[in-house]
């Protein structure tokens, strides 16, 4: 009964990372050595609490466990193990760290500092509130756009493998 439901919380785990924050690009992603400047981690915590990042994280955990419920039923009788697992591993407590010193390794305190400027402007709170409903528009965007052209995809792909099956004969 929850084998499928386990394998799409994997998968729903491994697509909503890119969700967990405003994402720089890959490489930036790995964590900063030790020698990283101090008031650089300094001002990128201060960041990420003037960005609230912590109920950003918080109710993308939310989303998270309430898509898995609605994709699978039965599983709304262990949501609030679903729930802890994803706050566990994903919430805000779990990846603050590593997300601040991601932002340190990319800007310097200088810069921090110019960000928090704007993100304590009432236009950059206002960003801030309307952060996550334009990503889900762009994701929503963009899955629609998949949609319509998954046809193409799909014999665009079977055309590649053909190619590729002659040419290996």
């Amino acid at each position: 009964m929850f084998k499928s439901s386990t394998k799409s919380l994997l998968i729903l785990a491994s697509l909503a990372l890119p969700f967990s924050a405003y994402a720089t690009e890959a490489s930036a992603m790995k964590v900063a050595p030790k020698s990283q400047n101090n008031s650089a981690v300094t001002a990128a915590y201060e960041l990420l609490k003037t960005m609230n990042m912590d109920k950003t994280y918080a109710g993308m955990i939310e989303r998270i466990t309430q898509m898995q419920i609605q994709q699978n039923p039965q599983l709304k009788v262990i949501e609030p193990t679903i729930h802890a697992f994803f706050k566990k591993y994903m919430g805000w407590d779990a990846l603050k760290e590593e997300m601040a010193k991601v932002y340190a390794k990319n800007y310097t305190a200088k810069e921090l500092g110019e960000i928090i400027a704007f993100y304590k402007t009432e236009v950059g709170q206002k960003t801030v509130q309307l952060m996550p409903q334009l990503a889900a528009a762009g994701a929503k965007i963009g899955q629609s756009k998949l949609a319509e052209h998954m046809g193409e995809l799909k014999i665009m792909v079977e055309s590649e493998l053909k190619k590729l099956k002659e040419e290996k004969k």
